[in-house]
Parts: structure tokens; C-alpha cells; sequence
């Protein structure tokens, strides 16, 4: 469906002491940029350093857009960052050069361009400002704001059955989030039964992808995370062709019937259906995952819900604002731009830092408090990004399901003890274990 661009036949070539080699020289730049305190360097780093602090320390800046020591022009002021990513000039790529991301397995001792670790062109991740407003039209009559109310039943139904089905301690990632999300996705693809165990671990892998664009993960890991994109994109590719022959009424048929061309409609199906599994279900699971910490980390909060189920919504809501699921967009600009009084060049990295607007005083009163009565439409940036845009709806609904299900189900859901979070992971905090118990 789609041929390697030179950078993703270069990564798929190199021997494991050749991208290790890469991996770990990206990674000591950012250890170096790190110690002069920088906090974008610490961001991606993404250690010990408490990320709260960090996002602070880059909102509070001296500069509404100030350079960070590892070349990015970053911001975490509101206003700034709502203009940044509404800004069409600021894109996922180089749109300079011929192939994608042909710097990121330059001489980075010569040329330290880190604002690409790795190609994702293969899971779509860079692709063009044109081709993701073409997947959100293409792809709106199923995963569209309008369209989720239909999808309202579905989605409480397979909540409840997972709520029903926990014991007295379970891990909320490992054993509730990660497995209903990757339902969710499988069933708006159609995946068959038969191909649905390949399609969760296909999505295990993939959980790392957005994090691997901007932070160097271990070897083994990116190897993992590569193989998971071509076994995706086969599964995808296949049921593309299946949907092609015989249409149905899930996500790849809908996108299919929106181009009238064949061929070009069959690429943005596989694009949209690469992009669930890469994008879609790490992002649900982690705004599911968010939300109950925020909620369980006060009780006042979660005995409200209790009252009051239709708070569910505004609980998803401020967990947008307060614990977005994606902390980090980067864009990179297509000509030479002033931004927030600084003049940008033309392929310069732009990063916003998401978690630190969302919690800008200037935009949000007591922006450090969860409160799941605040008022909605205030201005959260979270499903401003390409990606979070294309699965907003989608997730939205199925924490809202998620919500209301353990509330319901568990009104005695109590921390068995603290997250834990993967390393490396500054884009989206990802969660390794979420101990939970029922009857505490």
C-alpha cells in the first residue's frame, strides 16, 4: 500500500549497533542539555524530576517562547500555545526535504537535530497538516463528536461487562484500560475474533509511539515498536482489502466510501486504521487511567460522582485540563514565522507543552485543583493535536463509560498503591501498574 521512504529503509537496515548507537548518542544530549537545569531537556529526559514542576518551570518562563538548550522553541502559556497549534504553517514534518525525517540518522555529534528520534512515517505519525484533516473529514461520520452519542450503548455495555468481571485487586492499566480500549478500537475496525489477540499485542507495542518520537527508547524496545507497526499495518492492509470487496458499516468502510478514487481511499483507510492501534488506544486508556487517579485522589471528588453520575462527562472533561493523556506537541515550521514575539526560522521545532497551558492561571481559575464541577468550554488544549483531534470523541466517550461503570460497579475503589510510570516517557506519562482494590 505504501512503499519505504529512504529514512524508514535506513532503520529497518541498520544493524542493532548501529540504531543502539543512534538511541543512545540522542539520549546523551539530553542528559547534557539536562544538567544546566534546562527543564524541556529534563522533560525529555523524563526520569526523576518531577514533570509537575518542570511543566511549571517551562510555563513561567521569562519569555512567553524561549529556546530550549536542545533546540526547540518551546511554550507552556495558553494563549500562545492555542495560537501554535492552530498555527497551519506549523506541521508534523519537514516540508523541505524530499523524504521524511532524513536528519534522524544523521552524524548527530555534528548535527544533534532531535526533533525526530526515530521515522514513524510508517505508523503515519508525520504525516502532512493536508493528509490529517483528510482522515479526521474522511473518518468524522464514525469517530466525529456528532457521531458518538450512537456509539453511547455499545460503549457502556462492554464497560459494565469489564467492571463486572474485576476481582477484589486488579491492576487498573494491565487488567480495565489497556483491554477495553484495545475492544473498543478492535470493534470500530472489525478486527476478527480470530486476529484480535494479534491486533492487543500489535497495540502493546505501539503504546511507546509517541513517546519514541521525541524521547530515545531502549533497543529493544524500538525494535519491538517497529515490528508492531509492519504486523499493524499487515492486519490493517487486510482488512482493507476485505472492506474493499465487501463493505460494512465499521471505521475502514466509512473511510473507504469518502474518496472516490480507490487507491488513494484504500492509503487513508490504512492510515486511519494504523492510527487506532498506535494512537487511539494508548490515548484512551490513559485519559481512563487519569481520570480515575485524579478522581480516587479525592474523595470528596469521587463520593460527588457517586451522587451525581451524569458528572461522569465533566470528569473526563477536567481530566483533559488537568492530567491531559498527551503532555507534548511538536511541530516544526514550513517557513520563517514570529511566534509569541520571537522570531522562529523556517524548519525550527516548535514544541507546546499541553500539560503546562492547561494549567495556565492566566487562562484557568485555581488551575492546580481537579474539580470535576468546573465549567466546560473554558479552553483545554488536550484534542487540539493532529492526533488527540482525530480520536477525541472517541475517547471522551469510552472514560466517560469507564467513569460511570466503576463508579457504579465499585463505589469502594480504593489505591492498593501509588502509579507507577513508564521511564522515557514525556509525551504521555504512560502507566506501567495502577494497583487498585474493590472492598477496602
Amino acid at each position: 500500500m505504501q512503499t519505504r521512504t529512504p529514512a524508514e529503509t535506513e532503520e529497518a537496515q541498520q544493524t542493532d549497533s548501529e540504531l543502539g548507537r543512534h538511541l543512545l548518542t540522542a539520549r546523551g544530549f539530553h542528559w547534557i542539555y539536562g544538567t544546566s537545569g534546562d527543564p524541556y531537556a529534563l522533560t525529555l529526559r523524563s526520569e526523576s524530576d518531577d514533570p509537575a514542576l518542570l511543566a511549571r518551570r517551562i510555563r513561567e518562563s521569562e519569555a512567553p517562547l524561549w529556546q530550549s538548550a536542545a533546540g526547540a522553541w518551546v511554550t507552556g502559556r495558553h494563549a500562545l500555545a492555542a495560537e501554535i497549534l492552530a498555527d497551519s504553517r506549523l506541521g508534523l514534518r519537514h516540508a523541505d526535504l524530499p523524504g521524511p525525517q532524513r536528519h534522524v540518522f544523521s552524524d548527530a555529534w555534528s548535527n544533534p537535530l532531535l526533533c525526530h528520534i526515530v521515522p514513524l512515517d510508517r505508523a503515519f505519525l508525520h504525516a502532512s497538516n493536508a493528509d490529517h484533516a483528510r482522515w479526521e473529514r474522511s473518518a468524522a461520520p464514525v469517530l466525529g463528536a456528532t457521531a458518538a452519542e450512537g456509539h453511547r450503548k455499545p460503549a457502556d455495555r462492554l464497560h459494565l461487562e469489564a467492571a463486572d468481571g474485576l476481582g477484589d485487586a486488579f491492576d487498573l492499566m494491565a487488567d480495565y484500560s489497556r483491554p477495553v480500549a484495545v475492544a473498543a478500537a478492535a470493534a470500530l475496525l472489525g478486527v476478527p475474533t480470530a486476529q484480535q489477540a494479534r491486533f492487543s499485542a500489535a497495540c502493546l507495542s505501539l503504546g511507546v509511539a509517541l513517546d519514541a518520537a521525541l524521547c530515545p527508547q531502549t533497543l529493544a524496545v524500538t525494535r519491538r515498536l517497529t515490528a508492531a507497526i509492519e504486523d499493524v499495518r499487515a492486519l490493517v492492509g487486510d482488512l482493507v482489502a476485505a472492506r474493499r470487496a465487501e463493505p460494512g458499516d465499521d471505521l475502514l468502510s466509512t473511510v473507504l466510501r469518502a474518496d472516490a478514487s480507490a487507491e488513494s481511499a484504500a492509503r487513508d483507510a490504512l492510515a486511519v486504521g494504523v492510527l487506532t492501534a498506535a494512537v487511539g488506544v494508548e490515548f484512551t486508556a490513559g485519559l481512563v487511567n487519569n481520570a480515575l487517579e485524579s478522581l480516587l485522589a479525592d474523595p470528596v471528588q469521587w463520593a460527588r460522582l457517586g451522587e451525581s453520575p451524569e458528572l461522569a462527562a465533566g470528569a473526563v472533561e477536567e481530566t483533559l485540563r488537568h492530567a491531559p493523556p498527551v503532555r507534548l506537541e511538536s511541530r516544526i515550521a514550513a517557513e520563517d514565522l514570529t511566534l509569541g514575539g520571537q522570531a522562529v526560522p523556517a524548519g525550527a521545532q516548535v514544541v507546546v507543552h499541553v500539560g503546562a497551558a492547561n494549567r495556565d492561571p492566566a487562562a484557568f481559575l485555581a488551575p492546580d485543583r481537579f474539580d470535576l464541577t468546573r465549567p466546560t468550554g473554558q479552553g483545554q488544549l488536550s484534542l487540539s493535536g493532529r492526533h488527540t483531534a482525530l480520536f477525541g470523541a472517541f475517547a471522551r466517550l469510552q472514560a466517560e463509560a469507564a467513569v460511570r461503570a466503576l463508579r457504579e460497579r465499585h463505589p469502594r475503589l480504593t489505591p492498593a498503591g501509588g502509579v507507577q510510570r513508564r521511564m522515557r516517557s514525556p509525551v504521555l506519562g504512560g502507566v506501567l501498574r495502577f494497583p487498585l482494590t474493590t472492598s477496602a
